[in-house]
């Protein structure tokens, strides 16, 4: 086999490599962002209808008798959600406002739908279907093939109750059709740019073959006479010989660095082995990681069914209630509002690694970091901390921004103030216009933070605390960003530590 054709080859082969490659990588990730969408838009319906129905039991709750057992409680629920037009509704409109849902489904304890967007479903049994979540995890290469060839669809199911006790199941077909054709248009078009790539490699081989050669056909025409013995010193094949006595005074030096290039060798395998020791450190705290994180998320798993059936039960002391008593009901509209925003952290814990929902709406930050400091004040004063509020009388510090997750950001940043300062102090929220921002500064006289471990703060799970979580500051952070905001600080060794955050103010307040 000649030079050039191997050459050919490998230059063919090398481009049909990288565009395979390239291809399959680019498939991949096309299927995890199309099954990442899906799954997404199948969850938000699946939330929307829990929410939708919840409010409804809860609104045509008072149209009936109490139940006096869970199984009474099963019975008005499924009579509420049978006899409720509205519910029917909103099943259809999702589904019509969600591409790729072709149907939501709302079934009892015994698995027979209850509401369904397509009103013959009504009375049938729930079909099980293979869990989306499931099959999103499976390799780019089954859920190709499920696509392409059993074109099966897929299912979020979501139970609604009261506590751990299930009483409906929300189910959310998504179908296969819209993902196969998205997928099935970027082949064709990657078939494509791969055959242009290698008809294009083809013809640049070709033409440039002869060029590129020449210089080593040179070079063979002499290895040949001289493997044959006809070959003279000073006798000239064509063109002079300079590319052989450049080839044979290089491999000379090679020879004579060889001794320091086996050294060289045997100092960065030393080295390599010393990465390998490293690598093998950070991959074993990469996998403590993983742990911590799974257990943390169970655990806030089990945080969320009790503050669920919390909600609830304060749902129905309220209504028995019946406004009789206002005293009562203030102090239950505060556990209620605290439970919603305890649930509201907990949903951000869990879903910390992926697109949080932030609902905004104006917030005076004034006013909001007021309140943190009235709540968080007893605590200080038990650790004989002095706690400071200064903002300017009568202006409004008006921001776009989700009431709980700021407020859940303050606390992160006082509770740590607090923590520092073991042997008293002083602490001060300030809160200022400069602008079209609004500037908020949490500052203490504490010890500090250790110049090593500034850079370090606002990572997840780093803590410098024997009970610390290391979830607070970078909770914080996450918050800061998704309000379009910044966060710095700045920390003197003995003399405390100041927190800035800065936020686009309200145009028209101020």
């Amino acid at each position: 086999m000649s030079l050039r054709l191997r050459l050919v080859l490998v230059i063919v082969a090398l481009v049909s490599a990288i565009a395979v490659t390239l291809s399959i990588l680019h498939l991949d990730s096309l299927a995890d962002a199309l099954s990442v969408d899906a799954l997404q838009r199948s969850e938000v319906a699946s939330q929307q209808v829990q929410s939708f129905v919840t409010d409804h039991i809860k609104e045509h709750s008072g149209e009936y008798q109490p139940p006096a057992s869970f199984d009474e409680t099963v019975g008005l629920w499924d009579r509420i959600v049978t006899t409720d037009p509205d519910i029917a509704d909103m099943l259809i409109k999702t589904m019509a406002l969600t591409p790729g849902i072709v149907e939501i489904n709302v079934a009892g304890q015994g698995g027979e739908i209850l509401a369904s967007s397509n009103p013959s479903r009504v009375g049938q049994h729930m079909a099980d279907l293979k869990q989306f979540t499931a099959w999103r995890d499976l390799p780019m290469y089954r859920r190709v093939r499920d696509l392409f060839l059993r074109r099966t669809d897929y299912q979020v199911a979501a139970p609604l109750g009261v506590g751990d006790k299930v009483i409906f199941t929300i189910q959310v077909i998504t179908s296969s059709v819209l993902l196969r054709d998205a997928l099935q248009q970027q082949v064709q078009f990657l078939i494509a740019v791969s055959l242009t790539a290698l008809l294009a490699s083809l013809l640049i081989t070709a033409v440039a073959g002869n060029w590129v050669l020449s210089p080593l056909r040179r070079i063979e025409r002499m290895i040949d006479r001289i493997v044959q013995g006809s070959f003279r010193r000073g006798e000239q094949i064509g063109e002079p010989a300079k590319e052989f006595a450049a080839v044979e005074s290089k491999l000379n030096l090679l020879g004579e660095k060889f001794s320091g290039v086996r050294q060289e060798a045997s100092e960065k395998q030393h080295g390599m082995e010393q990465l390998l020791e490293r690598m093998e450190s950070q991959l074993d705290v990469a996998s403590r990681l993983a742990a911590i994180s799974r257990i943390s998320g169970g655990v806030a798993h089990e945080i969320k069914n009790p503050l669920n059936a919390i909600s609830l039960h304060l749902d129905l002391l309220r209504a028995r209630l019946d406004g009789a008593e206002n005293e009562l009901t203030s102090e239950i509209d505060i556990l209620s509002k605290e439970v919603r925003r305890l649930d509201r952290v907990v949903k951000t814990f869990l879903d910390f690694s992926r697109p949080v929902d932030v609902r905004l709406v104006e917030v005076d930050l004034a006013a909001l970091v007021a309140e943190v400091a009235a709540l968080m004040t007893p605590q200080a004063r038990l650790a004989r901390i002095d706690m400071y509020f200064d903002a300017p009388r009568g202006e409004v510090m008006q921001i776009r921004g989700d009431a709980d997750m700021l407020k859940q950001a303050v606390l992160n940043l006082v509770t740590n103030a607090l923590d520092a300062m073991k042997q008293g102090g002083w602490l001060r929220l300030s809160v200022a216009r400069n602008g079209e921002s609004v500037i908020l500064e949490v500052a203490d006289n504490g010890p500090g933070i250790p110049p090593e471990l500034r850079q370090k703060v606002f990572q997840l799970y780093f803590t410098t605390k024997p009970a610390g979580s290391g979830i607070g500051l970078a909770m914080t952070y996450r918050a800061v960003q998704l309000h379009n905001g910044t966060i710095d600080f700045f920390s003197e060794d003995g003399r405390g530590t100041t927190f800035r955050l800065e936020f686009p103010a309200v145009v028209g307040h101020g």
